[in-house]
């Protein structure tokens, strides 16, 4: 009897395991989807502003994907505040 309830309750730790591996997985994918979508937004958004309002907060049109994806204005000022 102790057999098959050890071999119950180690199955039962391998599939947790293995629920718990697939959902940080699914919870990795997801966040990287939503950030992605999040920067595709933000690009948009200044893409759509003019050069002048773009040179207000030193960025020029060739900046605007490296602005978002890293968080900063090429001259180091913080971008978080612009989205």
């Amino acid at each position: 009897m102790s057999t098959i309830s050890t071999g119950a309750a180690w199955r039962e730790q391998v599939v947790g395991a293995m629920l718990a591996a697939a959902a940080t997985a699914v919870k990795g994918w997801y966040c990287a989807y939503i950030t992605w979508r999040l920067q595709r937004g933000a690009i948009a958004h200044l893409g759509a502003l003019s050069d002048r309002e773009l040179g207000d907060i030193g960025l020029s049109r060739g900046q605007i994907a490296n602005a978002v994806k890293t968080g900063l204005a090429v001259d180091g000022r913080a971008a978080a505040g612009l989205f």
